[in-house]
């Protein structure tokens, strides 16, 4: 017996190890199950205590205006904490990346708070906030910036572009950049030609209706251009002429030109509020021209007893030989 004791010893610790390897191999179904169900609590329990911790922190972050800005510059810290645990979540649960983004959907700490919209002057601010379609309670993780952007550029006429930020952790702001009128424009339109407002660029951007600020000089001659790029190359000139009057000179103030037309043979013509008379520019060297159809004007203003008379003027031609100006009378 003696002798046989250490072989029966081994024989028994053969068949230990034997039904280990069979048991590690091929679990029994109810082992899943219960993994499973074990996965399922942790991530509720973490998720809840999550959600419990940041609900507390948001609370005390806004008990003032300054404790506000002191948690605000502290939110990076508590993001890190977060990805940290719920990395470790991932890594328990096996989920993978989507099981992550699902996650941070669920937490309220990401949840918006408040909507921003800035720089809404002649924009309805109303009209921007329907047109981004965001909610607060929605997650800031899931927004869609380009979207947004899109569609508030598509809900109002006056608005440029949009610029969408978020920040962290519950805030989203739209910024809002509105044109500006710079000029009128006559187009075409299906009742006859409408004044619309033009900017600066050379984009009309907005027809005009009844009511609305009307005191800007027009351009006129580009009704039936239908091309963008071409119309915005006609505009150049009338554009960079209305850019040199801003200057305000005393005598071509920027609010005494009433009417840029753009005529196919004489080019860019001018005519001012207080005198019918078309003043031709021709094409080409507006800067010079312009510097000297105000030493014209200044001669003409003056008073005189005889001689040159603004009043008599039937026409101003810029473009008359090199470097000459010929000013037309009306006959007496």
């Amino acid at each position: 017996m003696k002798a046989s004791l250490p072989t029966r010893i081994r024989e028994m610790f053969r068949r230990w190890r034997a039904r280990r390897r069979i048991t590690t191999a091929s679990p029994a179904a109810g082992q899943f199950v219960r993994l499973d169900s074990r996965e399922q609590r942790l991530k509720k329990s973490l998720l809840k205590k999550l959600n419990s911790y940041w609900a507390q922190k948001k609370m005390v972050v806004r008990e003032s205006y300054g404790s506000e800005r002191r948690g605000g510059v502290k939110w990076r810290s508590s993001l890190l904490v977060v990805c940290l645990v719920l990395a470790a979540v991932v890594f328990v649960t096996g989920k993978g990346p989507g099981g992550l983004l699902g996650l941070l959907e669920s937490i309220d700490y990401f949840r918006l708070a408040a909507i921003d919209v800035r720089g809404c002057h002649a924009a309805s601010e109303q009209r921007v906030r329907s047109a981004a379609g965001v909610s607060v309670n929605t997650s800031l993780i899931t927004i869609d910036t380009e979207r947004i952007a899109s569609a508030v550029v598509a809900a109002d006429r006056w608005i440029k572009d949009v610029t969408i930020a978020r920040h962290w952790p519950d805030r989203l702001v739209i910024k809002v950049r509105e044109y500006r009128p710079y000029a009128l424009i006559t187009m075409a339109d299906q009742d006859g030609n409408r004044l619309a407002y033009l900017d600066r660029d050379g984009t009309p951007f907005l027809q005009t209706d009844a009511g609305m600020d009307l005191d800007y000089p027009a351009v006129t001659g580009l009704e039936q251009e239908v091309d963008d790029e071409r119309r915005r190359e006609s505009l150049r000139e009338p554009l960079s002429f209305l850019h040199l009057v801003g200057a305000n000179n005393p005598n071509l103030p920027a609010q005494s030109v009433s009417e840029l037309h753009v005529d196919e043979e004489e080019g860019l013509v001018v005519y001012l509020v207080e005198h019918p008379f078309p003043i031709f520019f021709g094409s080409g060297e507006i800067r010079q021209k312009y510097i000297r159809l105000r030493q014209v004007l200044e001669v003409l203003y003056k008073p005189r007893k005889s001689g040159m008379d603004i009043a008599r003027v039937a026409y101003i031609r810029m473009n008359y030989l090199q470097d000459k100006v010929i000013v037309g009378y009306r006959e007496s």
